[in-house]
């Protein structure tokens, strides 16, 4: 399978999906000290990411009070990102936004995409009137604290730097753009973007291979050696367009696109201020990590952040057509300078982003692997048992579950397919980060362990499926991904489910049954699915994948699979 690669913008539809609860810890029961009032940001109180009183902003119904990043202990410590630098990776960032100016970094650290390479400008400002997007992500992450306008960023005090890559006005005859985008000065690049997660390819012609080594050399070379931080939006579609319909709606998953499944990223899922995982954010055993995105804002709480200045420009204009009276430059927003209803896996980034600058700025020495093992660690987990039915009612094999709720594994870390590892706990992590040692080992890339020819068949519509099994007995790693290929033959491959078990007997469900790969027969081999579920075991044992196939009507074949680890030896 092929496709030409085109990038968009995170932008989060309406799902027809409630989702589902899962009760991170309230960090007011953790008897941290908050802030009380922010009296020099006037719009601080709409930012209940940052600080959840059970705040509506402008929404009908209210967030869950507590329910927010946890970061007022490292707020009070002095930690504000200062001395780290943020690359927006985007659609552009308005430079001499009010909130924003103050933490630019001018001196040719940033990268304008319609220049001819190597692109370096002392700023990258949006270039068209739909370049809207860049501006709210950098306010999310490092928006000016206490400067008498707007709210605060995570990292109030980090350098901006913008690099205009998915600006519309920005062209693309191949994906040199898209790779030099990876490199530079910054310490952490911010991407809330991605492509539609309704296809699933084995290379993109070539680009996919490209753009994973990139992000290894970047991982391996900058930083002086300890690594840039790629943050990664999950992407919004929970519920995207079957491919090949131009109305029907299935269910995507994180892994369909290629991009996100490596593992030089974290990949980020968001969530509402309930603490749920967002109705739009795209599941996926990919996922990393959890932060906050919102909802909508008449609903529920949307996010707050910087836009465009003046009522003409942006999303905040004065011929909005939204209920929120905000976004009209009405309830104080007189010039249209800030927007209360951003949402999606791209609010879920940054915030994210400046967490980890936070944590860069406690203990610099940390290297890129060092900031997901404390990610990982602290993360706030849920507490369901038991499993999901497929959100669209449709019938399944008896006695086959389509999704898990969370799991332990067996180096006792808690995974679920929506959340990661959990949601962001920032008190927790850069607490941790100030003290850590280092005992993650040398970094280590094992071989594809292959199966060899199989050619098991797959049963229709049983729960038992076609499975095989791989024994690794060598180049033991302790796990921080895992990574299959498989070939498959088979006329519907929507109808598949992929799962893989390690030596421990945990199970991970990296593909999902009934969803949106309509209309795609076979997997060639060359497609890759990710797994982070097993972080901290070992790799030596008995690997075992099954493919079920969950509707009736068409049968296929295992033909061969492989597996490759990732970690620290």
């Amino acid at each position: 399978m092929q496709r030409n690669k085109k990038l968009r913008i995170l932008i989060a539809l309406f799902s027809m999906f409630a989702a589902t609860s899962v009760m991170f810890t309230n960090c007011s029961e953790m008897g941290f000290a908050v802030l009380a009032s922010n009296t020099g940001d006037p719009f601080y109180s709409y930012s209940w990411h940052l600080q959840n009183t059970g705040q509506k902003v402008f929404a009908s119904n209210a967030g869950t009070s507590g329910v927010d990043m946890n970061l007022q202990q490292t707020w009070a410590q002095g930690y504000t990102g200062k001395g780290v630098i943020i690359q927006v990776s985007d659609t552009g960032v308005e430079d001499i936004h009010e909130d924003l100016h103050g933490n630019f970094l001018y001196g040719g650290g940033s990268k304008d995409y319609t220049l001819s390479s190597p692109y370096l400008s002392n700023a990258s400002a949006p270039r068209s009137s739909s370049d809207n997007h860049g501006t709210s992500v950098a306010g999310l992450i490092a928006a000016v604290a206490d400067n008498g306008v707007g709210s605060r960023g995570v990292a109030p005090k980090a350098s901006l730097t913008s690099a205009n890559i998915i600006s519309s006005v920005v062209t693309h005859t191949n994906y040199s753009k898209i790779l030099d985008q990876a490199q530079g000065s910054f310490d952490i690049s911010n991407m809330s973007w991605g492509a539609d997660q309704n296809y699933i390819d084995d290379d993109y012609g070539g680009y996919a291979s490209a753009y994973e080594a990139q992000l290894k050399y970047g991982v391996t070379n900058q930083r002086n050696g300890k690594g840039a931080i790629y943050v990664k939006a999950a992407g919004n579609d929970y519920q995207v367009q079957c491919y090949g319909s131009s109305s029907s709606m299935c269910l995507g998953n994180s892994n369909f696109d290629r991009d996100d499944a490596n593992p030089y990223q974290i990949v980020v899922a968001a969530l509402d201020s309930s603490g749920s995982s967002a109705s739009y954010s795209s599941p996926g055993a990919n996922l990393w990590i959890s932060s906050y995105g919102g909802e909508h804002g008449s609903d529920s709480p949307a996010m707050f952040t910087t836009d465009r200045s003046g009522c003409g420009n942006g999303e905040s204009i004065s011929s909005a057509s939204t209920s929120v009276l905000f976004e009209k430059g009405q309830k104080g927003n007189t010039s249209c300078n800030y927007t209360a209803t951003f949402n999606g896996t791209s609010s879920a980034a940054p915030t994210l982003a400046g967490a980890v600058a936070l944590m860069l700025e406690a203990k610099p020495s940390l290297t890129w692997r060092d900031v997901k093992y404390i990610l990982a660690k602290t993360a706030r987990s849920g507490t369901e048992t038991g499993n999901y039915t497929h959100p669209y009612q449709i019938s399944l094999p008896v006695g086959y579950n389509w999704e898990q709720k969370w799991i332990t594994n067996g180096a006792g870390f808690k995974f679920h397919n929506w959340y990661g590892f959990g949601a962001v706990n920032v008190d927790a992590a850069v607490a941790m980060a100030k003290t850590y040692s280092s005992a993650l080992g040398t970094y280590h890339e094992t071989t594809w362990f292959s199966s060899g020819t199989v050619n098991a068949a797959i049963p229709d519509y049983t729960a038992a499926g076609a499975s095989n099994a791989i024994a690794v007995g060598s180049d033991n790693v302790k796990i921080e991904a895992v990574r299959i290929k498989l070939q498959v033959t088979h006329a519907a491959i929507s109808q598949l489910a992929i799962e893989l078990t390690s030596p421990s007997g945990v199970k991970s469900i990296l593909v999902n049954a009934v969803n949106a790969l309509t209309n795609q027969a076979n997997y060639s081999g060359g497609e890759v699915l990710l797994s982070n579920a097993f972080y901290g075991e070992n790799s030596t044992g008995t690997w075992t994948i099954r493919v079920v196939d969950a509707q009736s009507g068409t049968t296929g074949t295992l033909v061969n699979w492989s597996i490759n680890f990732v970690g620290g030896q």
